[in-house]
């Protein structure tokens, strides 16, 4: 297997779908990592924000700009940790579940167009192997090799 193919074909189907997706997110006035970003949130909060930032692969200089704006908007609160005042936790707040029940179901229908044609078999080895492989990656995470 070539590698790099394979790291590009990753790279190139998520800029596609990103594409694709973009005008719901520009819809609301979000980037797509500022959208990806209150996904995360709403389905794990609170998150460390340091924690926050590496599983999304941003920087922590950058990070703190998409929270201030999301902050700004409502969507999330950030807090001190009790236990370590050098951390802040970032939660979602009650405006984030409302305007996610409908994003989310926006961006599901549209997905569904996306896909509509590819046969559902298709689509069911392709989620199948993309599990296997984050959990594969995801334990290998801390690990040397």
């Amino acid at each position: 297997m070539e590698y790099l193919t394979f790291l590009g074909l990753l790279c190139r189907l998520h800029g596609k779908l990103a594409r694709k997706l973009s005008p719901i997110f520009s819809e609301k006035g979000l980037s797509g990592t500022e959208a990806v970003t209150l996904w995360k949130i709403d389905r794990k909060g609170p998150w460390k924000t340091t924690d926050l930032a590496e599983h999304l692969g941003i920087p922590t200089s950058t990070f703190t700009g998409i929270l201030d704006r999301l902050e700004a908007r409502g969507f999330i609160q950030r807090k001190a940790d009790p236990d370590d005042r050098r951390s802040i936790f970032v939660y979602g707040t009650p405006l984030l579940k409302e305007f996610m029940i409908c994003f989310t179901q926006k961006t599901e229908e549209e997905l569904r167009k996306i896909l509509a044609d590819l046969p559902e078999n298709n689509l069911h080895l392709i989620l199948e192997a993309l599990v296997t492989l984050d959990r594969y990656l995801s334990s290998k995470e801390g690990k040397q090799s």
